[in-house]
């Protein structure tokens, strides 16, 4: 499916978002997901096809995905306290 995305775009799509919010000289141009979107570009070349509602998009559902973990982890953390690093 041409609109699928893979492991790599999703790791430059939050590295990308993670540069745009932490470069504060880099949050001006047209909002912060048009930043996302030229770094995001910068890291996956000219020719990547996702748009500015693309890129938000899949974002909130890395965001929702990622605080869903943070959830569960922290509930074994709670429910398990006797787990330690190996386990």
């Amino acid at each position: 499916m041409a609109n699928s995305w893979t492991d790599v775009e999703d790791i430059a799509l939050c590295e990308a978002w993670e540069d745009a919010m932490t470069d504060p000289s880099r949050r001006g141009h047209g909002g912060l997901w048009v930043r996302v979107q030229q770094i995001f570009g910068q890291l996956r070349g000219p020719d990547h096809n996702r748009t500015v509602d693309a890129l938000s998009s899949r974002f909130r559902v890395l965001r929702l995905e990622c605080e869903s973990f943070d959830r569960y982890f922290k509930k074994v953390e709670t429910e398990m306290p006797d787990l330690g690093e190996d386990d």
